[in-house]
């Protein structure tokens, strides 16, 4: 009998949240009759549920050549038709040359996949795109290709009090900025962070600041200006990251996995970058995506930022608010 298909991505979480647009058309056209997900135990959750995938398995990352072998050797009793290669990085390489030459046919990166992603310039979005095309699955579509639809987020515990902005002391207008950076590369320091922040209440708005528990220094800090911003790091999940960005009046920050769950979730989302390579490259994929592109994010002051939020009247008041 056979496994289906089997899809791999580790992370982080805004390679997984972009591979899930990928997902979605291997489930729509229906090309595996099962469709199982190898990732890390902290993304099972939000995989389980999205309803992409019938099985999730999950795997810490290996450190040792034996524990690859093992895995493998798990995987192998699986039976898969087909291994999708999602993530394309130089672990789920080594993980595809660990199958050897018996292997299920790979989509991938690696020099023995039957399929070979062309992944250099291209957004994950378009490359995981081009790669389906590759296979042979329906569904093509000119690049740019849409990014996931991740509205799921909202209807899984719609109603639920944790969910709203009260929950965490925030009003019923406020914008919320992303700290965090996936990976390298440049970033907006926290004192540009932190005068942002300032505008943001001088304009009578609430702030919550989201990011990993390394960014709390900033957060703690910023903070202090005003009871009115609220730090979130590290105490936001998944569901509260995608409400809350869909109820902000924006979300302004890093291109990371919080602010692609936020615009998945339709949230109005202006990622900060680094030349337009940087854009085309790592921006979020949704109708409500902004790449705000500059030669240096460490000159790009938060006036300048704020100019956009009043572009997009971001400040204006809700109808709700003003009964």
């Amino acid at each position: 009998m056979s496994g289906g298909a089997l899809i791999i991505c580790f992370g982080p979480l805004g390679r997984l949240v972009d591979a899930m647009a990928a997902v979605r058309r291997l489930r729509v056209h229906n090309a595996h009759d099962r469709l199982t997900l190898l990732t890390l135990p902290n993304f099972a959750v939000l995989a389980k549920a999205s309803s992409l995938f019938d099985d999730v398995s999950t795997v810490e990352p290996w450190k040792t050549a034996a524990a690859l072998r093992t895995l493998v050797q798990a995987l192998k009793k699986q039976k898969f038709e087909r291994i999708y290669d999602l993530e394309r990085s130089r672990r789920t390489r080594d993980l595809q040359k660990a199958f050897g030459v018996f292997s299920p046919p790979f989509a991938g990166l690696g020099r023995r996949s039957k399929w070979r992603a062309i992944d250099e310039g291209f957004h994950p979005v378009d490359a995981d795109a081009q790669l389906l095309d590759l296979v042979g699955i329906d569904g093509q579509s000119p690049a740019p290709v849409a990014g996931p639809d991740g509205h799921w987020l909202l209807r899984r515990r719609a109603g639920t009090p944790s969910l709203e902005p009260a929950f965490f002391g925030l009003e019923r207008d406020f914008i919320m900025l992303n700290l965090s950076r996936d990976g390298g590369g440049p970033r907006w320091s926290g004192v540009q962070f932190a005068g942002l922040a300032r505008g943001i209440v001088e304009a009578g708005m609430s702030c919550a600041l989201v990011g990993t528990i390394a960014d709390r220094v900033h957060a703690r800090e910023i903070a202090h200006i005003d009871e009115r911003i609220k730090d979130l790091c590290a105490r936001a999940d998944y569901y509260q990251l995608a409400a809350l960005g869909a109820r902000a009046r924006a979300v302004v920050g890093h291109a990371d996995g919080a602010a692609r769950l936020a615009c998945a979730a339709g949230a109005r989302t202006i990622t900060l970058h680094e030349g337009h390579q940087d854009a085309a490259m790592h921006a979020p994929r949704g109708p409500g995506a902004v790449a705000l592109v500059t030669p240096s994010l460490e000159g790009l002051p938060a006036r300048s930022v704020l100019d956009v939020l009043r572009m997009f009247k971001a400040f204006d008041r809700s109808k709700i608010a003003k009964k």
